[in-house]
């Protein structure tokens, strides 16, 4: 309350009619710090306030009053004088905050809490001219209603009022909160303004969806780490996080587990890997069936059912495969000093390659120290050409050690 040279009161002693008074004043606000905001009329003791007073700075003060004669003795024992500031609405409701920032689950049911907005009024809260109250000015979007949300007027709550929050429509909502004093009356109150943004967090209410039922990709036989088929997905929740990653599984067509699927992290693709070589021979291609699904659960209420499932059919590249001695080393026991000419034995290589058009195993000799051995190119049969001596210098342990070559279209094995 702001007044100047206001009367407060009157003071005056029983004795005054038949001698001279002189009134004074003492206390905060008149001889003490804050001085002078009250002053009296010493003769007639009236006593007024000469400042303006404000009752959110100091809300009372205690004086005391005093009655003395021309010679300055007391005649009045002193009196206390308790003032009250009266309250008037002269303060603007105060948020703590310009922004506030709130967040809902996407899908939540009407009367969910979101977060509190909070305002001060620096006004006697006992009064109406303290007590604040809120409500919603406006909301942006306004889909899917212009009303999603409401606030407790007396709190500052703000809590969902209908159903349709879905973060992959309507991300982010900002709501304009308004602060009223004078319990809310809009004709006599004061009020102030906040921003309120209310973020809708994501939740797993959309399963990741195979873009195709079907993908292909092929694979060289005898290949181990290679990716060989690429299956993409769409998944409208929270990019790279649990609700969006993908997580695929082959759940039939690969009982010896020669593929695995591996996720890629920033595309969320799903990479099917050989981690086990495969043989043309005997499996030409592959029927996978795969089935993706989220890192994180899928949000109540939404079916698992709906997990998406493709094919993969992974077709297996033949590889010219060399061919292989069925045994390797081969032992040939013989006493020395056979002649020349002598048929020691014959080496049949084997050709993995049932299946492709193959030019006849040729074989040849690789190594022979001295000399001894002759092996026929087409048969693979092996003859000496000179005496066999266990005395040799080539003779270690009564072994004498050679090497022969068999060879299919430029694939080789040793033996």
């Amino acid at each position: 309350m702001r007044v100047s040279l206001f009367v407060v009161l009157q003071i005056r002693s029983d004795q005054d009619r038949d001698i001279s008074i002189r009134y004074s004043i003492t206390g905060v606000g008149a001889d003490q710090p804050p001085n002078e905001v009250f002053s009296i009329d010493p003769v007639a003791g009236k006593m007024f306030v000469t400042k303006p007073l404000d009752r959110e700075q100091r809300s009372s003060y205690h004086l005391r009053a005093h009655a003395v004669d021309m010679n300055g003795n007391q005649v009045e024992n002193p009196i206390d004088l308790y003032i009250y500031v009266i309250d008037m609405n002269d303060n603007r409701p105060e948020f703590k905050n310009q922004v506030y920032n709130g967040s809902v689950d996407e899908g939540s049911k009407p009367g969910t809490y979101v977060m509190h907005v909070s305002a001060f009024d620096a006004d006697d809260n006992t009064t109406a001219n303290g007590m604040v109250r809120y409500r919603i000015l406006s909301q942006t979007p306004h889909s899917p209603i212009p009303n999603m949300f409401t606030i407790n007027s007396e709190t500052g709550d703000i809590v969902t009022v209908a159903a349709g929050l879905d973060r992959e429509k309507v991300s982010q909502y900002t709501i304009i909160v308004q602060a009223t004093d004078m319990e809310g009356n809009l004709n006599f109150g004061l009020s102030n303004t906040a921003t309120a943004i209310i973020t809708v967090t994501d939740v797993n209410d959309n399963p990741p969806m195979l873009t195709s039922r079907t993908f292909s990709g092929e694979v060289p036989e005898n290949r181990v780490d290679v990716v060989v088929a690429n299956l993409t997905v769409i998944d409208a929740d929270q990019p790279h996080s649990p609700n969006w990653n993908a997580i695929y599984r082959i759940i039939s067509g690969d009982p010896s587990g020669h593929f695995t699927i591996r996720t890629d992290p920033v595309s969320n693709d799903g990479m099917v890997t050989v981690v086990k070589p495969v043989d043309f021979e005997m499996n030409r291609a592959f029927m996978l069936t795969v089935v993706v699904s989220n890192q994180a659960h899928l949000a109540s209420g939404i079916q698992s059912s709906l997990q998406s499932t493709a094919g993969v059919t992974i077709s297996v590249q033949d590889v010219n495969e060399p061919p292989y001695f069925p045994t390797n080393p081969k032992h040939i026991r013989f006493e020395e000093g056979v002649p020349a000419g002598t048929s020691l034995t014959t080496f049949s290589a084997s050709d993995p390659d049932r299946l492709q058009m193959q030019q006849s195993i040729r074989y040849s000799k690789l190594n022979d120290p001295a000399d001894w051995l002759s092996i026929n190119r087409t048969n693979g049969q092996i003859v000496t050409t000179a005496t066999l001596d266990r005395e040799s210098i080539y003779v270690k342990n009564n072994v004498y050690e050679a090497t022969f070559l068999a060879t299919d279209n430029g694939k080789s094995l040793f033996l």
